[in-house]
């Protein structure tokens, strides 16, 4: 029985033997058909496979038929006999045999191959379970041992394609692990040939095979004599389908060449292993990708920790991405505008700094390949340094290094090229290759980020160094004397009626006050609603509150400290004579009191639509919140009641401190005339069906009071309606001829060409006062006085109107 045609082998006793390709046996093979030799030599295999000689042959003839396979034309078996000279007769009964033994010998083959195919298979399954592995260099390394004890070889090699270098890659060689990893370039080695054909090659003479380069051929110093390369399919990261992912090559075969049954073994195991092979390089994909997404989380993670020590930031980063990447050096240099020219922020991966030195390598934008890619903010990848036309030289012979290749990215923010990253050397490879230049790509995101958020934080961190100066220089400018701290906490507080008999009427102003003792004035409101002892507050930090919040006041026509005192009193006014406005809780009262007091703090003498106009720093810090001053003012109260010895809402439980400071800040945004606009209707209806205890209503209620507070000069006295009137328009004139200054229009009440006092101030009072005391006066009846003090003055002011017409 033969197995097969070109490499012929048949059983004896139990034992595969290998048919000598000469003589008549084999010539009958070749030829398919039947031979009667009179004359066989000595050295012919016809004698060993019947274990005769020549000498017992005799006068006798050698018979040789060939049992052929019809269906494939090959021969499956061949008869042999020894017999006298057969005739006509007994040789077409001979031809009626090979027939019948045609049958038998295929049923023979067709079982033992089974048989065969079933240990083989039976085998491979064992030793697949002992070849899963999530190592590539162990998994090779058992690959390697089977397929060298089924071929009989004496060294075995697994190459596997890296598809970003187009290079054929191994990190063992036979059964020992390597210090570096093999790279042969697919154009380059006799195995590239192999895997770019897709076809098996059998060498059976390396020495005289053009093909082989010995220089790259002969891996790890090994001088096959033979060898055999079989490509390796299976499914490569990027592709679904399936394709070639390496070559499996196998060096010397011992005894002889390697023929087709090696062939089909490596084949076989391959069958089983090359879908290992996919999934355990699959598996270090994805483990590359993990690391380098933990390496790009953990930048993340650190990227607004240091972002005061931006240089240590920048120099972790280039480490994470020169580790990840495998180069040997890395460096980071930043753009500097004004100079117009790189920084060296990180040099051959150490932070360029020594001690207090700031010895920095620079390089001009446009010199060099750094300069290159500074000017154009192009990606640079060079795989041999010494042929690039941009390389120095120089700087290799100063220090002694070797540049093999350069993988040099541009650093953006949103208005450019900020920096550049320089990576040098790639470690276990001939160069960078796409997936290093996207993952670098990647980490100068991460730069340009840090640079980004770093500067932002320094500007910042500036910015409020000059803010905290310019807090301290405006608190030390409203320093008050402690000798009038002391003169005010330590005096006895008179009777508020002390200061004029009529101080608590409803229609009285306080201007008329000596400006001297309108803070012991504030202090003696503070005394008679009672807060001092309600609420626990020291003499000394009182006194020194009142003279802070006088201090904060500028010296505007009307948003002045005497408008503070008037607001105040009129809250204290409407106390007094409502009955201690019990609808509120004695905070509430409280907080109302300190509102009215603090509420134009720091005023410019300018309105909202001017500072957003003018886009001044007002504008810049509230403007997108709204009520740009109103805001303003609550921040300096705020910096006030902060400031030392000036919080006289110290001893307040934690829960009642938060609860002032909310109900202040609710307050003084309340006396923005566009936000008590926008609750009007919602207070005509409170006035038209009565107020209730519930939060909303005293949320409106005490924005009316701080408006009616706030606009209580036209319920005043003629005199001192017309007198404070004119206050205000001397101020709306000043902001008139700042706007015609910055080439704006002022409004007609701001423009002192065009305002008719008389008749703004009719517009303002039906438009805005009417509606405030007229619902006033529905909620507390008893503020009713203020109603019909305004009602006089706007007949005074028609009255006005009509003479002035005249």
């Amino acid at each position: 029985l033969l197995f097969g045609e070109e490499d012929l082998t048949y059983y004896e006793s139990d034992q595969l033997k290998h048919l000598i390709k000469s003589g008549v046996l084999w010539r009958v093979v070749r030829q398919r058909r039947m031979e009667i030799v009179h004359d066989i030599t000595d050295d012919d295999p016809f004698w060993e496979v019947l274990r005769l000689n020549q000498r017992e042959l005799g006068e006798r003839v050698g018979i040789v038929v060939p049992v052929v396979n019809r269906s494939e034309w090959k021969v499956i078996a061949l008869m042999m006999a020894i017999s006298d000279e057969p005739t006509v007769i007994q040789l077409e009964k001979l031809d009626w045999v090979q027939k019948n033994a045609l049958i038998a010998a295929k049923r023979i083959l067709n079982y033992i191959n089974v048989a065969n195919e079933k240990k083989r298979v039976e085998g491979m399954l064992k030793v697949c379970g002992s070849l899963m592995d999530l190592d590539v260099s162990f998994l090779s390394i058992k690959i390697h041992k089977h397929i060298k004890t089924l071929v009989n070889c004496k060294a075995c090699e697994l190459l596997v394609i890296d598809e970003a270098t187009q290079e054929l890659v191994s990190q063992v060689f036979d059964e020992s692990p390597l210090d570096a990893e093999i790279r042969l370039p697919i154009s380059e080695s006799i195995y590239g040939c192999c895997f770019s054909s897709g076809e098996i090659m059998v060498i059976n003479d390396v020495s005289q095979d053009t093909r082989i380069n010995p220089a790259v051929d002969f891996i790890n110093d090994c001088e096959p004599s033979n060898m055999l390369c079989v490509p390796v399919n299976g499914r490569r990261s990027s592709l679904e389908e399936v394709s070639l992912i390496g070559v499996v090559v196998c060096y010397d075969k011992i005894d002889e060449n390697f023929n087709a049954q090696d062939i089909s073994n490596v084949q076989f195991v391959l069958k089983f292993c090359a879908n290992m092979i996919s999934n355990t390089l699959a598996y270090h994909r994805e483990l590359t990708l993990k690391k380098q997404n933990e390496a790009l989380l953990n930048i993340a993670k650190n990227l607004f920790t240091r972002l005061n020590e931006r240089d240590i930031l920048l120099h972790a980063i280039m480490e994470e991405a020169r580790n990840l990447i495998k180069a040997e050096r890395c460096s980071l240099f930043l753009v500097k505008e004004e100079t117009q020219d790189l920084v060296a922020v990180v040099f051959d991966s150490e932070i360029s700094e020594k001690s207090n030195e700031r010895i920095k390598l620079r390089i001009p934008i446009g010199q060099g390949i750094a300069g290159y890619v500074a000017k154009t903010g192009e990606t640079v990848n060079i795989r041999d340094a010494y042929k690039h036309p941009k390389f120095y030289k120089e700087v290799d012979k100063t220090t002694g290094f070797t540049t093999r290749n350069i993988l040099c990215i541009p650093i953006r923010d949103r208005e450019g090229v900020v920096g550049v990253a320089q990576l040098v050397n790639k470690k276990g490879g001939r160069f960078f290759t796409k997936v290093d230049e996207e993952l670098a790509k990647t980490f100068s995101v991460y730069c340009g980020i840090s640079i980004y958020h770093s500067t932002l934080y320094n500007d910042v961190v500036t910015e409020q160094s000059r803010s905290s100066l310019a807090t301290e220089l405006m608190v030390y400018h409203m320093q008050v004397q402690t000798d009038d701290v002391l003169t005010l906490a330590q005096a006895a507080i008179p009777e508020c009626q002390t200061y004029n008999e009529h101080f608590r009427e409803l229609t009285f102003s306080p201007r008329c006050i000596p400006v001297d003792t309108t803070p012991m004035t504030v202090v003696s409101m503070i005394q008679e609603m009672d807060f001092i002892r309600k609420w626990k507050i020291p003499r000394n930090k009182l006194a020194r509150f009142v003279l802070m919040v006088k201090k904060g006041y500028r010296d505007n026509p009307y948003h002045n400290w005497w408008h503070a005192v008037s607001v105040s009193h009129m809250f204290y006014l409407l106390h007094h004579n409502c009955d201690q406005l019990p609808f509120l809780s004695d905070l509430e009262t409280f907080a109302l009191f300190i509102s009215c007091l603090c509420h134009d703090i720091d005023h410019r003498g300018t309105n909202n639509a001017f500072e957003v106009s003018s886009k001044s720093a007002l504008a810049s810090l509230y403007s997108s919140e709204g009520s740009v001053m109103e805001r303003h003012h609550l921040a300096q109260t705020l910096c006030i009641i902060n400031s030392k010895g000036c919080n006289l809402f110290e001893n307040l439980t934690p829960m009642e401190y938060r609860q002032v400071l909310d109900l202040m800040r609710d307050n003084i945004l309340a006396t923005d005339l566009a936000n008590h606009l926008r609750i009007l209707k919602q207070l005509e209806k409170l006035a038209e069906e009565g107020f209730s205890s519930s939060s909303h209503h005293k949320s409106l209620l005490s924005s009316l009071l701080m408006t009616a507070c706030d606009l209580s000069a036209c319920t005043k006295d003629w005199e001192t309606s017309v007198s404070v009137s004119n206050l205000i328009y001397k101020e709306f004139f000043t902001q008139g001829d700042l706007e015609k200054a910055l080439g704006a229009t002022p409004s007609l009440m701001m423009d002192r060409d065009k305002a008719f006092i008389p008749e703004l101030q009719i517009q303002f009072v039906n438009s805005i006062a009417e509606p405030v005391y007229r619902i006033l006066a529905k909620v507390l009846p008893k503020s009713s006085p203020l109603y019909e003090s305004m009602c006089l003055n706007r007949e005074k002011w028609e009255k006005l109107k009509e003479v002035s017409v005249k």
